[in-house]
C-alpha cells in the first residue's frame, strides 16, 4: 500500500512539473494571447464608447447650424391683432346671387377680409365679377381691389379696373362702382377701350338696363375702324365727337 501511495505522488508531481515546463516553454501561447487580446478590448472600449456617445450628441446638436437651408420644424405664437380676431377673412370666397330679372351673377377674389365685426361689408384682394346682361351675353369685370356690400349689392373696384364683353368690348378705368342686382354700373375716372367698332376715350362710363346701354361720358373721342358702322353693334355718331356717346353692345 505504501508503494502505491508513492507511486501515485510521483505522478501528480510528474503532471505538475510538466505542466510548469509546458508554461516556462511556451507550449501555451495562444491562451495568452487570447487573454492578453480580451484584455486589451476591455480596456479600449472603456475609452471608446463614452467618445462615440459624446460625438453623437454633438452632431445632434451642431447639424441644424451646419445646413441653414434645411426645413425645420418650430412652433411659435402666431401675430394676430385684435383687429384679425374679431373679423371675419376667407381665402378664395365666392358670392353667387341673381338680379331683378333672376339673371345670376358671381364675385369671386384671391381673400376678402370683413371690414368690421357686423358689418356687411366685403374688403376683396384681386377681385372678379361675372355678370350675365339682359340678352343673355356676359361682361366680366376685374380689378386689384373692391369692397363688397352684401345688403346692397353694391360693388366698389378700384386700381386698374377692366372690363370685358363677350362681343369682344374692352374697357379700362380706374374706378367702377356696380350694383349687381339692378345691373347698373358707374365711373367718373378716365375710360379707354376698343372694340369692333374702334377704339374710345372718355371722362367716364354709365351702363343702366342690365346692361342694354351703355353711355360714356364727355368729352369723349371715338375713332370707328372702316366699315365698322355697317357691323352689328357699332356706337352711332361721327367718327371722332367731342360729346358723349352711347353705345349698344
Amino acid at each position: 500500500m505504501a508503494s502505491e501511495g508513492t507511486r501515485a505522488n510521483s505522478s501528480a508531481a510528474r503532471t505538475a512539473d510538466q505542466i510548469a515546463a509546458a508554461r516556462a516553454g511556451g507550449k501555451f501561447p495562444a491562451a495568452r494571447k487570447a487573454s492578453a487580446r480580451y484584455s486589451l478590448f476591455v480596456n479600449l472600449m472603456r475609452f471608446v464608447l463614452p467618445a462615440v456617445a459624446f460625438t453623437l450628441v454633438v452632431l445632434v446638436i451642431a447639424w441644424p447650424q451646419m445646413h441653414p437651408g434645411t426645413v425645420r420644424f418650430h412652433i411659435s405664437f402666431a401675430n394676430v391683432s385684435p383687429k384679425d380676431a374679431n373679423t371675419l377673412a376667407m381665402v378664395k370666397p365666392r358670392f353667387t346671387g341673381v338680379d331683378e330679372g333672376e339673371r345670376p351673377y358671381t364675385v369671386t377674389a384671391e381673400s376678402a377680409s370683413q371690414v368690421a365685426s357686423g358689418s356687411p361689408l366685403i374688403d376683396l384682394d384681386k377681385p372678379v365679377a361675372d355678370v350675365t346682361l339682359k340678352d343673355g351675353t356676359w361682361v366680366a369685370l376685374r380689378s386689384t381691389e373692391g369692397t363688397y356690400d352684401q345688403n346692397s349689392h353694391d360693388l366698389d373696384l378700384r386700381g386698374a379696373v377692366s372690363l370685358y364683353h363677350d362681343k369682344g368690348y374692352e374697357f379700362e378705368t380706374a374706378r367702377a362702382w356696380l350694383n349687381l342686382q339692378a345691373g347698373t354700373a358707374h365711373g367718373e375716372e378716365p375710360v379707354e377701350g376698343q372694340g369692333p367698332f374702334g377704339q374710345l376715350q372718355s371722362k367716364g362710363f354709365r351702363i343702366s338696363q342690365h346692361g342694354k346701354y351703355v353711355v360714356f361720358t364727355g368729352p369723349a373721342k371715338l375713332i370707328l375702324y372702316p366699315n365698322a358702322a355697317k357691323g352689328a353693334g357699332a356706337p352711332k355718331g361721327s367718327r371722332e365727337s367731342p360729346k358723349a356717346g352711347a353705345a349698344q353692345p
